[in-house]
């Protein structure tokens, strides 16, 4: 008998592109295609997101923190990081986001953590889960690998960008709020020899703002770095494996992405020596201080030895390889299975 399992899709309604919705695309998508279940999925909607979902399915899981409105249905809840809980991010629908956050979690028949640092996270902010029977982690994939066709033809919007600026660049990749830490990141390009030798870094993500555009004018250098929108896999594929580094000085990640797309292209990695980072990165990049300009300004200078960078990439690639969607999705089926009673 098949297992019947109910996918909840709101987050497709919450975000255009980003870290959660790429894993819930990932793992569905592989789950879908199993023999062992019968699944239905539910987009819903903004105006309905806190609102949970009648379903009779043996086992649901929402891709945000929505719960079954029976008790009979069991409910699995994947925990992406505690930005909220910690403060990294404050809005106006924060409290919102921890009491939904807290709701999902207490309801949970099991608990998937994307990293060890989350579960440690998840237990320190509910200390009565310690004994919860059902609390698991499963990392993340990558769908991005070296692809050399896309060297050979380059994509079209990349041509945007100067050629100039392409030669010879370092990567910041996503969203420049304020626990991500781009303005270390900046400072401690400027303050290496990287912008003396003619090298720019480029950022993957939104329209500078107004004050980044002063901070950039006042060292000088707004002609070596530039950002880039709303760019698509084949473009940041691209722009990870022709880039020098990769520099992540992120204050908190419950996973860190960027890193293991990074090592999956043979794009050396520069990352925060804290939160789940390096159980991502390891010893295949370079770990830093993310509050020291002048520690990251060394690292990038210290891949300007081709034997240092290379060594990097090679054990990046080895490092990228641990982690896979199959994998996950397989733990995941697992997990549901466990669920079940009378599954056989």
């Amino acid at each position: 008998m098949k297992i019947k399992l109910h996918f909840d899709d709101i987050i497709y309604q919450l975000q255009r592109q980003g870290g959660i919705s790429t894993y819930w695309t990932e793992i569905t998508s592989r789950i879908y295609t199993s023999s062992f279940f019968q699944i239905n999925r539910t987009k819903g909607s903004k105006k309905t997101r806190y609102f949970p979902i009648s379903t009779n399915a043996d086992v649901f899981q929402s891709s945000y923190y929505r719960l079954p409105l029976s008790k009979n249905v069991k409910n699995v809840v994947t925990i992406h990081d505690f930005l909220y809980d910690f403060g990294f991010i404050k809005t106006l629908n924060a409290s919102i986001n921890i009491f939904q956050t807290r709701l999902a979690i207490n309801k949970a028949d099991a608990i998937v953590c994307v990293s060890e640092n989350t579960k440690k996270d998840l237990l320190l902010l509910y200390p009565k889960l310690v004994n919860h029977p059902g609390i698991y982690v499963v990392g993340h994939g990558t769908s991005f690998k070296l692809n050399e066709s896309l060297n050979q033809q380059p994509p079209i919007r990349l041509l945007e960008l100067s050629q100039t600026m392409l030669h010879k660049y370092i990567l910041f990749v996503g969203k420049r709020i304020k626990y991500k830490n781009f303005r270390t990141a900046l400072l401690g390009f400027f303050e290496s020899n990287l912008p003396k030798y003619g090298f720019s870094m480029i950022c993957v993500g939104a329209k500078f703002t107004e004050a980044e555009v002063q901070l950039i004018q006042k060292i000088n250098l707004q002609n070596h770095v530039s950002f880039f929108e709303n760019a698509t896999n084949n473009e940041l594929n691209y722009l990870y494996q022709n880039s020098f580094a990769l520099v992540y000085p992120s204050l908190y990640e419950g996973f860190g992405l960027p890193p293991l797309e990074a090592m999956s292209c043979g794009c050396p990695v520069v990352a925060s020596n804290n939160s789940s980072i390096p159980e991502v990165v390891g010893n295949a990049g370079i770990l830093i201080n993310p509050f020291d300009i002048k520690e990251i300004a060394s690292a990038l200078e210290s891949l300007l030895c081709e034997k240092v960078r290379n060594s990097y990439i090679a054990k990046g690639f080895t490092r990228a390889k641990l982690f896979n969607w199959e994998d996950v999705s397989q733990k995941y089926i697992e997990i549901y299975q466990s669920l079940v009673t009378n599954y056989q």
